[in-house]
Order: C-alpha cells, then structure tokens, then sequence
C-alpha cells in the first residue's frame, strides 16, 4: 500500500514536476526542462488546444498544471482565466472593472502585465488600479493593493510584471512620474516595504533575483535591493536611458541587452522636444506637456514664466545625477556587492547594433541570444561577448515583441507577424522551422510540462506533440467603412470610390456601403458615381508570407465575387436615399497618403471636437508635408504608388545615383509620419483611432519611398544585395504598418495589391538572383 501511495505521489510531481510561474518563467530565464516540444506546428497541426482570451499581450504562466491567462472583456472590464494545461478546459473566469482607461500606444493593449502566481494565488498589475490577489483554485479576489497610476510622458502606457518571492509579490513601477520599487505580504497584501527609485524613467524590466538581492534594471543604472527591507545595496552606472528589456542571471552573472533610442548625446529633452514641442520653437509649453505631469512641470519652471526653457529643460524631467542617454549595449555583471561596483562588477561591455529594445535576451548553454526587427538573430559567447553570428537573417521579416525562450535543445522566437522560428541550440545558427499560427503575437511565449503556450493577440494556443485538433475558426467582424473626412468642394458633390481594382469599392460589402452612403448624405455629398459595368477582381492570395496579413484576419485570399449584386443594391439605395447617380468609369488611386483638406480651418473643424486643441495643428504641419511629397511625385514620376504590376520592381532598371527629389520625398514622409505622431500623442483617449490610422498612413509612405530608394541604390553591384534586402524589409514594414490600422476593404484590398504587384514579386527577384 504505501508502494502504491509512493507511485502514486511520484505520478503527481512527474506531472507536474515543471511550472512556469511568471514573465519568462524560473527567474525570468526563458528556459524550460520540457522535452518533446514540436519543432514544427501551425494552426491547425500539433494544437491540442485554442482559447479565447480577448485582446493582450501579456504571457501565459503555468502552475500545478493549470494556465493563467488575462485579456480585455469588453469595456472597461478585464478577465483573468484559469485553464486545464492538458485540455484547455475553462476552470474559472474572474472579470474586474478597470475605471477610466488610460491612454496608451500600440501595439501595447491595457492588458499588457503578465500574471505571477504562487500556487495559491494569482497576482496581477492593472495599471488603473494597481496589484490584486485572486485565489488560485477558485478565481475568487483575495486583496487589493492600490497603487498610484503610472504616466508616461510618451503615453506607451504600462507594462510591468510582479514576481513572487519569500512570501511578497514584489513590482517595479518606473515610470516617467514617480517611480518606485514595492514588496507586498503575499497572503494578505499589506505593503511590507516601498523604495523610491526617484533617478529614474520609464522602463518595464522584470525584477530578477542574483546572489540574494533583487536586482533592477533602469535608467542608467542596474541595482540591487535587499528582499527584507527594500534597501539599496549596490549600483553599476553602465545603463541607457530607456529601458525596456529585462536582464536574465546565471551563475551570479546579470546579462542584459539594450537599444535605446538615439546616441549617447540623446538624453530625455531631445525625444522631449521631438515629440512634446508641438510648434517646435525648442520651449516647452505647460499645455504641450501630459496633464499629469503639471505639477512636476511648475516645479521645473523655476523663472514661472509658464514654459520650460532651454536652460531648464535638461534636467525638468531627468535626474540631475543620471543624465543617461541612448545607444546600444550587451553587457555582464557580477551580481551582488555594496555601493557604486561600476568600476569592480561590469565584466564586459560590448556596443553592436544588434540588440532590440523590447525583446530580452536569452542565456543558453554558454551563449547569449538576441533577436531585433527585422528578423535579424545575434548570438555572443558569455565567456567575454565574442560574437559568434551578427545579424543574421532568420528568414522572417517584421517586428519582433517577444522574447525568445528554449527548451529541448531548441530556441523559439515569435515574430509580430504569427510566425515562430525555431533554431537548433548551438554554436552555429539553424534555422530548424518556421511555424504560421495564423495570428499576431506580441506577448512572449511559456513553456511547461512539454507544452509550449503562445499567447496571440487575442487567443491562446496550446502547442504539444500529437494535438490533431484544429485551431477554432474566429469569426471575421463586419468590416466598418472608414470615416472620410473629404469635404465636397463647391463645384462637385459627386462621390467616385470605384478604383478599377481592390482598392475602391470593387471589394465592398453591402454593410460598409451602407455606412458609405450615410457618410455621404451627412457630408453633403448630391451624386454618387457608379460605372456602367463592374467585374470582380482576380482573388489575391495573403496567406502565408504576406506582409500585413494581420488585415485579414486569417482568410486566405482577397476576393468579392458577389460586386455585382452588391453594385446594383447600392445603386438602389442611392437613389432611395436622393442621391444622383451618374455613370462614370473608375479613377484608379496611389496607395501612397493624400491631403483631403483644403485648408487648416476645415481640417480643425473636423479634428478639434473628436480629439482635442492642439491636435490639429500637428496634423495640418503633417499634410503639408504630404503636399509637398505630392507635388515632386506629380512633377517628377506621377506612376509612383499606382498599383501595377512592376510598380517596385520598375526601379531596379534606375541608374545613376539616387535621384534628389526622392529623397525629398522620403523627407518629407518622415516629417509627416513624425507630425502625426505628435498628433496622436495629444489626442484625446477614445479618438485615437483617427489620428493613429493617420499616422500609420504616413508610415507606410516614409517606408515605402525608403525601400524605391533602396532599389535605385541596387544598380550598384557592392550595394546590390544589401540594397535589395532593404527594400523587401522596407516593402515588408510599409505594409505592417498599413495593417496595424486598417480599417476597411479599401485599405486591405490595397495592401493585397501591394503584395501581389509588388512584395511578392520582389522576393522572388530576390531569391532568384535577378
């Protein structure tokens, strides 16, 4: 009997012998002892599960054998769920009331903290509210923990994680405002101690445990604490100034990898000025600066003349005493000491252009792993950061959110696109697969008990050897018509959205023509242009590598075989409703932004009620600076940005040097793109949707006209290879970003076209050596 006790007992710790109770699992490590994970699944194949969570990206964490998993529950409400690890079936759902949110920056989401757990409860960071306890078996809240709202003085918007140690849930809030360390009893959520980190700004790295001491990474500074009072012990000054990666310790070393914007002379007031000082007179303005930041800003202002001045601006939001600035780092440390061990603790410091400013790194068998935008994969020798690959491809491109983690000599890193590659651990880089789920992925992946669990943007998927069963068809909103903001000028009030092609309302349902159609009457449009004939377009395929596919959805192609009888309901409709219609043949478009505004005042008209003062002014600077990109393109090559089919590849057969109004052009989009930007940033919470698509427009612009540079560059045989991969990069972002804000069959019809006539046939020159 007590053999079968003993068996038994040695069944349940087989089972669940592994857990992965917080950000990146055992102390932020990213390493997991499980075995027999898939190297290679999909949406449909190896999948023993798939969950719905809501919008987030916030990881998974695994404890005793069940998932915990946070995401959005429709406004203003969070959920926190609990799932079976081996069948995903749902064993509690707690919601909670978030309050007023915040504004923040995409791709965050306000469900951005990943959970950490002791086996008897779940702790969880809400920005609105601060740290909350629920019971582990029941879902049931425990306690609460209020905590100050954090502010950002660029409204990126939380995303901090707890760790549990000794009995305290332990969070780092640095933010732009106040920020600071805290340590709470676990059972009860009494405050056993806070620490005031008043030298540093906004970062989101995850507390790391080394040599006894919990150890932070900041603003300029790596610093350890006493876990039982929350002291200060020792600081190694050799940081950057924005930190957004956490380090990750091995045998008493801390390593950590950093890109922070800009150089080692950027400190805090040039990105202040770049994207605060709306009229850019190099002064900041008490009504330029976050509301919250008021009263920081009357101290700042020590002459009281209602502006920060040049003299004042330096330190009006920096420590005087951590003047940290931009740059790239890897560097080691020795863990523990007492005081300033800048000089005796930093083992070796290297400066590549290889590290990412989100995506932490990863320590493995001796070697340090890190993976930036762009698909690029790095990897150094933790002996002394000997590189032993630079940059290497990984054959997907985009932006990368995630950290890389490992298990079962195998390394996995999730692309924002839904793609994870999966390289074979060792000296050499090896690409062993490159999995499709189909969705986007922001939120690091966790692995426990030979499971590997990808959270997407708005789903969990349960990776494990053997699953057959397919991933559960979300289904496909209703497209809404985006809101055109193109009044009818006096001579015309007749409307043309037919393009001749998937961009116009050739790839329109019923239900976003309706929508057209009242936009049309509210804006005081007569006439509606109809041509005597449509026809669907060819279905365009964007499956797979398509750049943008977020836009889809999941769908495999782009296709509206049912135009023509959605052509004569609207036409119907039209004319119920008064409209005039006129017979005219389609205008085909540029997929590069225009100005719909004839001037400032109807632009404020339009802007200022939906978002804000000040929000139109940014906004007005940005379309000038379209005009003026429109006028060198009309002047100089009045094809570029139509779709064609050699729309891109047309400029492989430049040669000569880069023509100067190109790159007039492409100033003139960063200069857009960064106007909009500000734009977004004043803009009001709940209006974000307008000024983000803006921006995003003007994105894709500036990467577009960046990647036809490259290729006039490509005629060059030393630059050809490298110009190329620039401009499929350059193609692959543009149309990323387009769909990061797309908002109707217009816009997703464009970005299949820019696929079709342009991505695609670009890789394939590429790959073909032509």
């Amino acid at each position: 009997m007590h053999r079968s006790i003993l068996a038994s007992l040695f069944v349940v710790i087989t089972l669940h012998a592994e857990d992965w109770a917080q950000f990146r699992g055992n102390n932020g490590s990213g390493i997991s002892e499980s075995k027999n994970i898939p190297t290679e699944f999909a949406a449909d194949k190896n999948i023993a599960w798939k969950a719905r969570l809501g919008d987030g990206v916030g990881s998974a964490i695994v404890k005793n054998g069940v998932v915990f998993a946070t995401g959005m529950a429709g406004d203003g409400k969070v959920a926190l769920q609990a799932f079976d690890a081996a069948t995903g079936a749902v064993k509690w759902k707690s919601e909670f009331d978030t309050g007023t949110l915040p504004r923040i920056t995409p791709p965050n989401s306000h469900a951005s903290s990943t959970p950490a757990t002791d086996g008897e409860r779940v702790y969880l960071h809400f920005s609105t509210i601060g740290l909350l306890a629920f019971d582990s078996a029941t879902g049931k809240e425990v306690w609460r923990y209020s905590m100050p709202r954090p502010a950002y003085l660029m409204d990126w918007g939380a995303a901090s994680s707890a760790i549990v140690h000794d009995g305290m849930v332990i969070f780092c809030q640095d933010d732009d405002l106040a920020p600071f360390l805290v340590a709470v009893d676990a059972k009860t959520g009494k405050e056993k101690w806070k620490t005031l980190r008043k030298d540093m700004l906004a970062g989101y790295a995850v507390p790391v445990m080394c040599e006894g001491d919990i150890v932070v990474a900041g603003s300029g500074k790596m610093k350890g604490y006493d876990p039982a009072t929350g002291v200060e012990k020792w600081t190694c000054n050799t940081l950057l100034r924005t930190i957004m990666t956490s380090p990750v310790v091995q045998d008493g070393v801390i390593y950590i990898a950093v890109q922070s914007y800009g150089d080692s002379t950027r400190t805090l007031k040039h990105a202040l000025l770049e994207w605060l000082d709306t009229n850019q007179d190099k002064i900041l303005a008490r009504d330029e600066t976050p509301k919250e930041f008021h009263e920081r800003f009357d101290t700042s202002d020590k002459n009281k003349n209602g502006l920060i001045d040049p003299d004042e601006i330096d330190t009006a939001f920096q420590s005087p005493d951590n003047m940290a600035a931009g740059g790239n780092i890897i560097q080691a440390i020795k863990g523990g000491g007492k005081g300033d061990v800048t000089k005796t603790h930093l083992l070796w410091n290297i400066d590549p252009k290889t590290p990412s400013n989100i995506a932490s790194p990863l320590v493995l068998n001796g070697r340090l792993h890190v993976v930036k935008s762009g698909g690029m994969s790095s990897c150094y020798d933790i002996k002394d950061g000997k590189s032993l690959w630079d940059r290497s491809r990984l054959g997907n491109f985009g932006d990368y959110f995630a950290s890389p983690v490992a298990a079962d000599g195998k390394i996995f890193i999730a692309g924002k696109n839904g793609f994870v590659v999966v390289l074979q651990d060792g000296p050499e880089l090896k690409v062993l697969a490159k999995n499709d789920l189909g969705e986007e992925v922001i939120a690091t992946p966790s692995i426990a008990d030979g499971r590997l669990y990808i959270r997407t943007r708005e789903n969990l998927f349960c990776v494990a050897a053997g699953g057959s069963q397919a991933a559960l068809a979300e289904s496909t909103p209703t497209p809404s018509a985006g809101e055109i903001s193109l009044q009818p000028v006096s001579r015309s009030r007749l409307w043309n959205g037919y393009t001749g092609n998937a961009m116009g309302q050739e790839s329109w349902s019923d239900e976003e023509l309706d929508q057209r159609l009242q936009q049309l009457k509210k804006l005081g449009y007569t006439s509606v242009a109809i041509p005597k004939s449509v026809t669907p377009f060819t279905p365009i395929r964007v499956d797979g590598d398509t750049a943008g596919r977020k836009a889809f959805r999941g769908a495999k192609t782009f296709e509206n075989p049912d135009v023509v009888a959605i052509t004569a309901r609207f036409r119907d409709k039209a004319a119920k409703l008064g409209f005039e219609i006129v017979t005219a043949e389609p205008v085909a478009v540029s997929v590069l932004p225009k100005n719909d505004f004839s001037d400032k005042k109807s632009l404020s008209e339009l802007v200022t009620p939906m978002c804000g003062e000040g929000v139109a002014e940014r906004m007005w600077l940005g379309f000038q600076e379209i005009d003026k990109a429109a006028q060198l393109i009309a002047k100089n090559d009045p094809k570029l940005g139509l779709p064609a089919p050699d729309m891109l590849l047309r400029h492989l057969k430049a040669t000569g040097p880069v023509p100067e109004w190109l790159t007039q052009v492409k100033t003139h989009c960063l200069n857009a793109m960064s106007e909009m930007y500000r734009a977004n940033t004043r803009a009001r919470e709940g209006s974000r949707s307008f000024t983000l698509y803006t921006a995003k427009r003007m994105e894709f612009a500036f990467h577009l006209v960046s990647a036809i540079e490259a290729l006039h560059k490509a005629h060059d045989p030393a630059l050809r290879a490298e110009s190329l991969e620039a401009a499929m990069d350059s193609t692959y972002n543009a149309l990323n970003s387009w769909s990061d804000a797309a908002r109707d069959s217009s816009d997703r019809g464009a970005i299949a076209l820019m696929n079709e006539f342009g991505y695609r046939p670009l890789v394939k020159a590429v790959k073909g050596g032509q």
